[in-house]
């Protein structure tokens, strides 16, 4: 026998590694789908994970899973626990507490004939090696922070105390542990809590009623039940609280034992066994399936000379120590087995959901994003080409326009019309009208040279103009405030007024700008008269000199007379006064024309000498040039904008392929490893089922 239950024992302990192994498992692939943010609600049709979600408060901050992982945490330290524990339950005076003291061969809970069990009530082994001889009771009333070595968390109870604790329903004791002496001599070798194989704890519950069904219930489902001992009265059967609290337990236990009690007070076994393991088929099937072990009619009162006692002693010694598989390992795996195919549930659903994201994501990226994106580069090229050409057409043209109006601005035709414009007011004001021709030939280069510079700015806008159309032709929108003031202003800056002076020659007329005989004739006597003007003090002197030199042969001739003499003198001298007359007329009628000879010549001189036409071109052009390559410049920076956000766009949609993918492989990983281990638990289930 002890071979045997070393043999058991080995077998076991096994079996508890392989179901430790895999709650390991378990928890580390629940881990992984939290950390995945797994959705659940893609699932209607869970089990476990389902009714743990339906179970949570409204204001619950654990999630679901979170929930499971703290169920598997409690189910690992239950499966690797040695220790045993066997819950007695049933009605009201159903003779619970005469069964525990019957299994443990020694009178340690109170019997009486009314109810007198209010609280739960846990019988342990003390160690083996204590020296007391007493049992040791303590009463804990916060059972979560009970420690047996630490006497703050519970109260010492004496024996002879128990029972007024367990009668009395006002004491404040939630649990009551009970340590009985493992030296004792009543207590043989073949106690149910004594063996050389497994540590085992009897749990007495008050008995079902209106108040503490629901909590015995419950407790009966807990991971740290193995075996649930449910007591009926041969007398009564089953009542309704006894078979709610069946099919209540048997969701989580499907093994159960029944002992029928007070059985030998039946008149009519038979009758009472057939009718009782009716009840038993309809609320634990399971359990009706091996009612010749599990199933037990005896009377507990009289146990020492009961067959039926001897038998269920070793039935339920049997079912502890030998199938601890079934009684401790077989609820885990349902649990592992239910949880894994939540999880293969959720993990192909959220695989099959994730795949379609991928095959949307990669999509959108190769049949519209990456099209996009070329037609966008081939675009921005095609952009800057045709901006390059705009801006060196329109540079050309505004320098060649440019270039001409200055020409035609200082023809002789244009400045002819300009001094034709300035009224003569007069030989006592001809040098103010000077002055005026040289205004006014000044005012006319500056006014031509700011048309030509608007002109100019007009085409450097609609050139900008067009740059921007290109962009939104090409690229799409495109919002831009142009500023060309800048050319006007600094043409304007940079312009020299040109001014020329007035000098005295400029009112005498050059003999190389005469065209006529009448003006050559009127320039004659203009310098005659010039010269004439200047010496007319000495006209007798010349006269006399005249006379003296042509006529000297009248003057000498003796029948001349003297009255005839100075006849001829006084002719000579009208004569030269005349001329002298005419002289000056025809000097100062030539005056106008003169000015405006001489002031056109000297103003086409100045421009020539300033280069107005090669710097205007050059500063107008130059400022072109800045304004359209300060345009190109930001018209090219946009652009790059525009590819830089594409690019990082490409980056982030590869990203999220990248992303989809993983999270795919994680969900296939998932849904593979969590069928697997499935599998793995279902053959270790059916194995235990089968012995």
């Amino acid at each position: 026998m002890t071979l045997t239950y070393q043999q058991t024992d080995q077998d076991y302990k096994t079996n508890c590694q392989h179901v430790l192994n895999h709650i390991e498992e378990t928890s580390d692939i629940l881990n992984e789908m939290e950390r995945m943010d797994t959705d659940m609600s893609c699932c209607s049709e869970l089990h476990v994970l389902q009714q743990q979600q339906q179970q949570q408060t409204h204001g619950a901050q654990t999630s679901t899973l979170q929930t499971c992982l703290n169920h598997l945490s409690n189910l690992k330290k239950r499966v690797s626990d040695p220790l045993s524990k066997v819950l007695v339950t049933g009605d009201l005076n159903s003779g619970k507490s005469t069964l525990v003291n019957a299994l443990l061969n020694k009178d340690i809970l109170p019997v009486d004939q009314q109810p007198c069990t209010s609280t739960f009530c846990q019988v342990y082994s003390s160690p083996a090696d204590t020296t007391k001889d007493d049992d040791e009771i303590h009463a804990v009333v916060d059972a979560d922070k009970y420690d047996k070595t630490n006497k703050e968390t519970y109260h010492p109870i004496e024996p002879r105390h128990l029972y007024k604790t367990l009668v009395d329903e006002d004491m404040p004791y939630k649990i009551v542990n009970i340590y009985t002496a493992h030296n004792q001599h009543a207590l043989n070798q073949h106690s149910l809590l004594h063996n050389d194989l497994v540590n085992v704890a009897l749990i007495d519950s008050p008995g079902l009623n209106t108040d503490s069904l629901k909590t015995t219930s419950v407790f009966a489902r807990q991971e740290e039940i193995d075996v649930v001992v449910f007591v009926v009265s041969a007398e009564n059967h089953f009542t309704l609280s006894g078979k709610e609290f069946l099919m209540n337990a048997a969701q989580e236990k499907k093994h159960m034992f029944i002992v029928v009690n007070r059985f030998d007070n039946i008149r009519d076994k038979e009758r009472c066994k057939r009718l009782i393991l009716q009840q038993i088929e309809l609320v634990s099937p399971s359990t009706f399936a091996q009612a010749n072990e599990l199933v037990h009619f005896v009377s507990a009162a009289h146990h020492k000379d009961d067959p039926d006692f001897a038998n269920l002693e070793q039935s339920l010694r049997s079912f502890v120590l030998f199938n601890r598989s079934v009684s401790k390992l077989v609820p885990a795996k349902h649990y592992l087995q239910n949880v894994l195919q939540d999880v293969h549930v959720l993990a192909t659903a959220n695989q099959d959901t994730s795949r379609d994201r991928l095959q949307e994501v990669v999509q959108h990226l190769e049949s519209q994003f990456l099209p996009d994106m070329r037609d966008l580069e081939k675009a921005a090229d095609a952009v800057q080409d045709s901006i390059q050409q705009l801006s060196k057409s329109t540079l050309q043209n505004i320098e060649s326009d440019t270039s001409k109006s200055i020409t035609s601005a200082t023809s002789d035709e244009a400045l002819d019309e300009c001094i034709a414009s300035v009224t003569f007011p007069g030989i006592h004001l001809s040098w103010q009208y000077a002055q005026n021709i040289a205004g006014a030939l000044a005012s006319h280069v500056e006014s031509q040279l700011g048309q030509i510079e608007e002109q100019a700015t007009q085409d450097t806008t609609e050139c900008m103009d067009k740059m921007n159309q290109l962009v939104v032709d090409q690229l799409g929108k495109w919002n831009d405030n142009i500023t060309t003031d800048v050319l006007s202003s600094s043409a304007h800056s940079k312009h020299q007024r040109i001014h020329i002076n007035v000098q005295a020659r400029d009112f005498l007329m050059e003999r190389r700008f005469v065209n006529d005989k009448k003006v050559a004739l009127v320039g004659l006597g203009t310098t005659s008269a010039t010269v004439m003007l200047f010496k007319w003090i000495s006209i007798k002197d010349m006269a006399l000199n005249f006379l003296h030199r042509y006529l000297n042969p009248l003057l000498d001739d003796p029948t001349a007379n003297m009255p005839s003499r100075r006849i001829m003198v006084n002719c000579i001298t009208a004569v030269s006064l005349i001329g002298i007359g005419w002289t000056a007329y025809s000097f100062i009628s030539s005056i106008p024309a003169a000015l405006r000879a001489n002031l056109k010549i000297k103003f086409q001189r100045a421009v020539e000498n300033e280069k107005l036409q090669e710097n205007t071109t050059h500063r107008i052009t130059h400022g072109v040039h800045n304004l359209l390559e300060s345009k190109h410049t930001e018209i090219t920076s946009r652009v790059q904008q525009l590819l830089e956000e594409k690019s990082q766009e490409k980056e982030q949609l590869e990203a999220r392929v990248s992303e989809a993918k993983s999270i795919l492989e994680q969900y296939d990983s998932l849904a593979f490893r969590s069928n697997a281990l499935l599998v793995k638990v279902k053959a270790s289930l059916h194995e235990n089922l089968v012995e």
